[in-house]
């Protein structure tokens, strides 16, 4: 690691290595860039001391949180937050809903002589007993910028004596006639506040909280945007150790990964066994690989037995599930493990297209199923399976996948990825 920023415009490997440990901890090793720090809200006492009202106030997220900004969102007189962070949701918007707010005063700023944004003014709000006073910052958070509104909270004061501005050029201006509860345009130079209308969210006012139930899905669907040739992997059969999946080519696969453990893939296997007819009418191979030790195989293939799936099973060795770690780690990013069960769709020609982790259903399967069919085999576009319109062409790391490829010893699919990357190859081959 390296915490100093190059001196020179061109980086160093050293800064280049430390942000690539920094990616890789945070994408990969469940590491957060802010340690996983809950986000904390102050109330202020009379200028006294500060009370930490986080959980109360509803904003305690375990977000990687980053930028904070202030603006009366609604309309209301009261200021709300917007939070953005590395991590989903990338924007908050949080609400003030206090229900005991005192009145307020919000003022716009207009320079002539001046700066037109009045960046640098500073205001002076007298009222009865005390003065307030706020300067207009151009950003006033990290990498955040509030309203360029000024929102002075008034607490139970219901007048104001005069507003005084001392403008960025050091001139001084007085306003008089500015009531409370009020938004006001302040012009360099006119010396009388106008009043203007307040822009209310009306829809967001109506709004009822409510509690989301949480979704009980059973499999994430990761559809592919560009194929992958899986036709030299070798995924070996209880009869031989070295079958490929070129030896399956000619019909759609469904390559099945199970536990004799894992409950939710004897449940799959009841379905793909009450669906039989519709996965044979679709022409779908499914080839069930037992993750269990060898010294389970012949139990595995008893058990397979019972659901009529015996004719392409099979189990995984270390170099299929290092296959399968690449795979995950260049389609998603990152991969922690394999969770069952997992199931990889390919077409006809040993190309990769969806991954699902977790127990599947057989309607979804068969409609992928259909739609791959209807795709270009030699083109590397997947992306009807997105169900949504391509817009822009996104080419896989060829490269990593040629390196992942060659580890496991496939280096003719090796070859052929080299030379996609270098753009020498655009189509998969077959």
């Amino acid at each position: 690691m390296t915490s100093q920023s190059p001196t020179d415009t061109e980086a160093t490997d050293a800064y280049r290595q430390a942000w690539a440990s920094i990616q890789e901890m945070t994408r990969n090793q469940g590491a957060s860039w802010s340690g996983r720090e809950e986000n904390r809200l102050f109330l202020n006492l009379a200028g006294k001391s500060f009370a930490d009202i986080s959980s109360l106030g509803g904003a305690d997220f375990a977000d990687d949180a980053r930028g904070v900004g202030t603006v009366d969102w609604d309309g209301d007189g009261q200021l709300d937050l917007v939070l953005r962070s590395r991590t989903a949701p990338r924007v908050r918007l949080m609400r003030n809903q206090n229900q005991n707010g005192g009145h307020y005063l919000a003022l716009d700023l207009q320079g002539t002589q001046s700066n037109r944004d009045a960046i640098g003014a500073r205001v002076f709000v007298t009222l009865v007993d005390r003065q307030l006073r706020r300067t207009l910052h151009a950003g006033d958070s990290f990498l955040a910028q509030s309203s360029k509104r000024l929102h002075f909270g008034l607490g139970d004061a219901t007048a104001i004596k005069e507003v005084k501005v001392i403008w960025p050029d050091g001139t001084s201006e007085t306003f008089p006639d500015v009531a409370v509860d009020g938004c006001y345009r302040l012009i360099q130079g006119s010396g009388a506040a106008t009043q203007t209308r307040v822009r209310t969210a009306k829809n967001l006012a109506k709004l009822v909280p409510i509690t989301l139930a949480r979704e009980n899905n059973s499999v994430v669907r990761i559809p592919l945007i560009e194929k992958i040739s899986m036709r030299d992997v070798v995924i070996p059969s209880f009869d031989d150790p070295n079958r490929t999946v070129g030896q399956l080519s000619g019909r759609p696969i469904l390559i099945n990964l199970w536990g004799l453990d894992c409950a939710n893939c004897l449940k799959e296997f009841q379905a793909f066994q009450r669906r039989a007819k519709q996965i044979g009418g679709r022409g779908l191979q499914i080839v069930a690989l037992s993750t269990d030790p060898p010294e389970k195989h012949a139990k595995a293939l008893e058990r397979i037995k019972i659901f009529g799936l015996e004719q392409h099973a099979g189990y995984t060795d270390e170099r299929f599930l290092a296959l399968l770690d690449g795979l995950l780690y260049e389609v998603l990013g990152t991969s922690t493990g394999t969770p069952l069960p997992t199931s990889l769709l390919l077409d006809s020609h040993g190309n990769l297209e969806v991954i699902y982790q977790g127990k599947l259903a057989v309607g979804n399967l068969l409609r992928d199923v259909g739609v791959t069919t209807t795709m270009e085999a030699k083109a590397t576009d997947a992306s009807a399976l997105l169900f949504g319109q391509r817009l822009a062409k996104r080419s896989r790391n060829y490269s990593f996948l040629a390196k992942v490829f060659r580890g496991v010893g496939l280096n003719q699919q090796a070859l052929e990825f080299e030379a996609m990357a270098t753009g020498s190859g655009a189509e998969v081959q077959h």
